[in-house]
This record gives C-alpha cells, structure tokens and sequence, in this order.
C-alpha cells in the first residue's frame, strides 16, 4: 500500500508543482460542467418561446350564404379572428399567394389557408350531399427538424379545432349573425325568419330522434349478435368435447377387438395345438388301435385297457373343441352387437369387416359343432367296441374297421375347424382392428384440427364479443347524446314557438339578440380533461437534466483519457518501487479523484446554478459520484488495456449511448438494434437513477439502478487487471507505427 500512496502522492505533486499541469487539470474539471449547463438551461422551456414562430394565416373562403336569411356566413374569417388571439405562435394574416412563398423563402415555418369553399363545405352537414371542408397547410421541412414539429402540432390544432368545435363554432356564428340581423330586419321579416327558424328546429330535432332510433336498432343487433356469437361458442365447445371423445372411443372398440382377437387365440392356444396335434394323432389312431388288436395277444383285458386310453384323449380333444365353441359363441354376439351399433350409416368399410367377420364365425361354428359331433362318434365307437369286447371277442373284431372310419372322418372335421380358424376368423379379426385403428387415426387427426379451429373461432369470438359490447355501450351513449340534442332543440323551438304565439315583436328581437357564446356553449356542452402529473416536474430543463448530466460525467473521462497517460512513466516505477498493479491503481486512483471533482462541479452546478428541481439532493449527489466513479473505471481500462484504440472506443460507446439510452426519446420509439442494446448502456441506469431522485421515488427503483450500474465495475476491472497483459505487447506495436507516421 506505501507504494500505491507514493505513486498517488507523487502524481499531484507533480501537478501542483507544473503551473501548466495544473492549469490544464482545472480545466479538464470544468469543461464537463459547461457542457451540462449550456445544454440544460437551452433546454430548459423550448416550448414557451413558440410565440417567436411565424406562421402565414391566409383566408380565401367566400363564406356561405343560407336559404334561412339573406346573410354570408364566413367561417373562414372567424377562425382567422380566434387563430389570431394566440399566442402560442405568431400568427401573420397575408394572402395566399404570399402565404405560400413566404414558406418556400424560409419566411414563414408554416402556412394556413382557408380555400373558397371552406364554409360552403362545412355548412353541407345541414344537408344530405355532406363534404369534408379541407384546409391547406404548407410547412418548410428544410428549415428547422423541431419547428417542423412545432408547427405541424400547430395545424393539428387548428383541425381538432375545427372539428371539435364545429357545433359550437357553428352555432356561436349562427347566433352572432342572428343577433346582428335582428336589429336591421322589419318585423314581418323578422317573424318570417323566426317561422323558418322554428320550422328547421323541429325538423332537426326530429332527425336527430330518427338517428337515435336507428342507432337504437343498430344496438338491439349487436346484443343479439352478441348473445348468438356466445351461444355459437358453448355449442362449439361441446361438439370439440364430444369431438375429443371419438377418437378415445374408436381406440377402446379396437382395443376391444384386439383383446378380442387375443383371448380367443389364447383361448384356442391349446386347442390349437391339440388340434395340430390331433391332426398327427387320428393319423395314428388306426395304428394304435390296430397296435391295440396285435399286442393283446388275445387277452382282452389289455385290449380294453388301451383302447380305454385312446377314449381319454378323444375326450380331452371334444372338451377342448366345445371350450372354443363357446368363446365362438360370445364373438358372435359381439360381432351382432357391433353391426347393430353401426347401422346403415357406419364407415362402410368397418361395416364390411364386421360382415366379413360374422359370415367367418358362422361358418367356423358349423365345423365345430361338425368336429365335436364326429369325437362324439368316435368316443361313442370306443365305448361301444370296449363294451363288446367284455361280452364276446367276435364283436370286438367286427369294431375295428368301424373305429378306423370314425377316427378318420374325426381327423378330417378337427383339421377342417384349425383351416377355418387359421385363414378366417383370425384374419377378420386382425383386419376389423386394423380398420378401427385407421378410424380412430382419421378422428384424431380430424378432431385435431377442429380443436385448432375451435381454438381459433374462440379466440375470435372472444375478441369479437369484447369489441361487440364495446359497440354496444358506444352505440347507447350516442343515442342518448341524439336524443339530449333533440330535447335541447325541442326546448329551443318551445321557446321560438312560445314568442311566435305571443305575436311580441320585442320578444322576438330579444330571443334573436341573445348572447351567441352562451347559446354554443349550451349546445355543445363540451368536455374538460383534469390532467393529473404523476412525478411533477417543473420544467424540461429539469427532465432533460439526468441525460445532459450524464453524458457530462462521461465526457469529462474521455477528455482526462485524452490527456492524462493511463501507465505512470519509468522514471515513476523506478522512484516508487511500484509494481505493474500499483501503477494500474495508483494512477487510477488520480483519475478518480479528478472525476470526482468533475462531477462534484456539474451536479452542485446544476443543484445551485441552474436550479434544476431535485427533491432528493443528497441522492442526486450520491447517483452522479457514483456514476462518475463507474464510468472513469470503464474508460480507465480500456484505454490502459488497447491505448488510443481504446480511446476510440470510448467515444464510440458514448455515441451508442447518446443515441440509444433513452435520454431523449422513450426507447420503445427508438429502432429495435438500440432497445436489443438498452439495458446493457450505463447511461440507462445512471439516468434512472437520477430521474428518481429528481421526481420522486418509486420503491427500490434508485437502489436498484444503482446496483445495476455497479455491475459494469466487474468487467472493467477484469479487463484492466487480467487482460491488460496478453495486449501489451500488440499496443506498444500500434502506438509505434502510429508515431512513425510523425503526424498522431
């Protein structure tokens, strides 16, 4: 540490010590602060001096005379008249022609001109051929980016004017005009007029009760629309359940049927073995039963005993045979049951496979009940022949050829019935599931879609419904908006009619005189807005602080990188002892200090010189050290780490930082390669932060932005610290050649 302070010691020594050195350290101290203070007090309020803007008001409108009275009504010249009273911008009456050259000269920022028939548009709203009045507006794009902007708010002003305004405008010169006339006119003109007048404000207000019904009606549709569009919805999300349901459905029937097909082949496993088996063994029947004969050797008891076994397997093979018939039987009733289920309007080709496998299990069940009567037979023939031998020998010897024929008719049934097995019923079985399973594929993928399609028509309908009630309530406020403009009417015409009836001419006069401004505000009846300022802030200047602040910050470790050499010189390792790191934090260490003093001037300068308002100094204060300290880490090592190229990158950086950081434009309105940028900038927090401490706090917001602003020490600390060496080598390289160009 003695080391570090001696190098940090010798460095303002050094400077104290050098008048220029010292002259040039105030002046890199308050450079930044300047650039702060001028940018934040010419930003303080721009708007406020838009008075100084001229603007060219030219009116060629020829006004519009009405069948109602023999008067011209100019709208054009009165809204010259009322742009005239603002002071918002300098308004200047010429003609149009002078007008327009005055714009295409640079002398005027904008022009306004009202053609000839701009009343004679506006007045057609009182009859069936409605036209739009047009305003020309001409505007000098080249001459100022802001102005343009200025001015183009000016004519949109003057269009939400006219159109907000229009009743009242219209009424207020109605009135105007009526009040004039009713000095000058005779009293049979006088009651003409009123009679026309009453005429025209009934038939107004009866329009308007017109309007409104139909607006009523209107309504009344997008109710019912409403209610058949969520009808339409829950009747579609039943048919997609039950849509769901059908392909479960149509695999459980398959799976039905391919456990089907496997309990009757495990059913008949054994059967069918003892089937293939007995094919074999009525092959040897005859043999044994001729054995049988030959081997008794005329003892009878041994030939009863072995054909008493031979009886035993013919048994066991009829048992086995009827256990198939009735699993047979079951799949037979299956199989009705399927065909009754699918009727006439089925898959026709599930229905064919049920067909097919009905007409397989009849015919196989015939040569069961075939197969089981010839083991009957041959069972029956043994016992018989058994029977025989125990009451005489002869008998006994005329059974053998009888027994021989019956075990080969049995052979022939018990292979017939394996065929039929074998090539029918099985195979219809494996093809019915292979069908279903196919249908239930089509359902999915069927009922796929029409999910995504549902989801789709419910999304909509969901939307549509949301802006059909929308609808709704904007259609019932305009009727009822109809119908109080009628009764206003009503009570209008009630009280012409009122004084037409009474025949007093006084009266008349006085209802024509009445104050114009009054009578517009009573028809029009407009809205106020009451703007509520969440986070007040005084003035732009004081809104526009945290960027011009900001930027300052970074400027003044640009201008100390500039000139002030980041790694101490030779002589200073060699009189310090100091090592590589401290001399890395020795000399960071004096530009530390000296952006705290940079930023110690900007931000008390903009507290107590400027006036910025900042409800929270000492954070304010704190936010700006901070940043200071974050920012000089930042460009301390890139220029330690890559010399003057790192320099270059530090104005770089402060470049994508003025354009993207959101300082003067919200980010969302900047393009999409700056907001993907946004929150990695260390201008965006360290304006955050100032910006609360400016208006206001919001929870953790300033703590926050702080912290998020800490994070970029790490980097700069790394690249300052570890990769710093492997470039040394490759800045002194450029440094050289840069140098041997003896011009930089």
């Amino acid at each position: 540490m003695s080391k570090l302070f001696s190098l940090i010691r010798r460095d303002f020594r050094h400077v104290i010590n050098n008048v220029i050195a010292l002259v040039v350290c105030v002046g890199m101290i308050v450079i930044p602060c300047f650039y702060a203070w001028f940018n934040i007090y010419s930003a303080w309020d721009p708007y406020g001096n838009t008075g100084e803007l001229k603007v060219a008001l030219a009116n060629a409108d020829e006004g519009y005379k009405t069948k109602l009275m023999h008067a011209n009504i100019n709208i054009g010249e009165r809204m010259v008249s009322d742009l005239q009273g603002s002071d918002k911008v300098d308004y200047v009456v010429t003609t149009k022609d002078k007008a327009l050259e005055g714009v295409r000269s640079g002398e005027y920022y904008a022009a306004i001109v009202f053609p000839k028939d701009f009343s004679a548009d506006m007045m057609t709203v009182l009859s069936k051929s409605v036209r739009h009045a047009k305003v020309i507006y001409a505007v000098n794009e080249k001459k100022n980016a802001i102005g343009t902007i200025v001015t183009g708010k000016v004519s949109t002003a003057v269009q939400n004017s006219i159109d907000q305004s229009f009743d009242q405008s219209l009424t207020e010169v109605l009135a105007g005009v009526l009040s004039d006339l009713s000095g000058t006119l005779t009293d049979e003109e006088t009651l003409n007029l009123v009679t026309r007048l009453d005429s025209i404000l009934g038939d107004g207000a009866q329009d308007l009760r017109d309007v409104a019904a139909s607006v009523d009606s209107y309504q009344a549709l997008v109710s019912s629309t409403g209610s058949l569009l969520e009808n339409s919805d829950a009747m579609l999300s039943s048919a997609a359940k039950s849509g769901n349901g059908t392909g479960d459905l149509m695999r459980t029937t398959s799976s039905g049927v391919r456990k089907l097909d496997t309990a009757v082949d495990g059913a008949t496993t054994s059967i069918n073995d003892a089937l293939q088996k007995s094919a074999s063994t009525f092959d040897d029947v005859k043999g044994a039963i001729d054995a049988a004969y030959a081997t008794a050797g005329g003892s009878t008891q041994k030939l009863r005993g072995t054909l008493a076994d031979v009886k035993a397997e013919v048994d066991a093979r009829d048992a086995n045979l009827r256990d198939f018939q009735s699993k047979l039987n079951g799949t037979d009733t299956i199989a009705t049951q399927w065909e009754q289920s699918l009727g006439k309007d089925g898959d026709p080709v599930t229905v064919q496979r049920v067909s097919e496998l009905k007409l397989t299990i009849d015919g196989l069940s015939d040569r069961v009940a075939k197969a089981i009567q010839d083991l009957d037979d041959l069972s029956n023939g043994i016992q018989s022949t058994i029977d025989d031998i125990d009451r005489s020998r002869g008998d006994a010897d005329a059974s053998k050829a009888e027994l021989e024929a019956l075990a080969e008719r049995a052979k022939g049934s018990v292979t017939g019935v394996q065929a039929s097995y074998e090539q029918g019923l099985k195979g219809s079985l494996g093809r019915l599931a292979d069908t279903i399973d196919g249908a239930a594929g089509d359902a999915d993928a069927l009922v796929g879609k029409f999910s995504s399609t549902m989801a789709d028509v419910t999304d909509t309908t969901s939307g549509t419904l949301r802006g059909l009630s929308k609808i709704e309530g904007d259609l019932g406020t305009t009727s009822k908006k109809l119908r109080d403009g009628a009764d206003k009417l009503d009570s209008m015409r009630g009280t012409v009619k009122a004084a037409i009836d009474s025949g007093d001419m006084q009266t008349i006069r006085t209802i024509l005189s009445a104050g114009p401004t009054s009578l517009a505000e009573f028809v029009s009846s407009p809205v106020q807005t009451d703007r509520v300022a969440i986070y007040h802030v005084a003035n732009n200047g004081s809104a526009m602080a945290p960027f011009y602040t900001t930027l300052a910050i970074w400027v003044g470790g640009v201008v100390l990188c500039a000139l002030v050499r980041c790694n101490p010189s030779e002589a200073a390792m060699r009189e310090t002892g100091a090592k590589p790191r401290h001399a890395y934090f020795g000399r960071l260490t004096f530009f530390l200090i000296i952006g705290f003093m940079q930023s110690s001037l900007v931000l008390l300068g903009d507290l107590f010189f400027i006036r910025i308002q900042c409800l929270h100094p000492w954070l304010f204060l704190l936010c700006g050290w901070f940043a200071s300290l974050v920012f000089i880490n930042i460009i301390f090592s890139l220029t330690a780490a890559f010399g003057d190229v790192g320099k270059a990158i530090a104005v770089l950086l402060m470049v994508i930082q003025v354009a993207g950081s959101g300082g003067t434009f919200p980010p969302q309105m900047l393009p999409k390669a700056f907001q993907a940028v946004y929150p990695f900038l260390p201008f965006v927090h360290a304006e955050k932060a100032m910006r609360c401490a400016i208006a206001g706090l919001y929870g953790a917001d300033f703590w926050v932005a702080m912290g998020r602003l800490a994070l970029f020490l790490v980097p700069s600390l790394l690249l300052g610290l570890l990769l710093r060496k492997p470039v040394v080598r490759l800045n002194h390289w450029i440094e050289e050649k840069i140098e041997s160009t003896k011009l930089m």
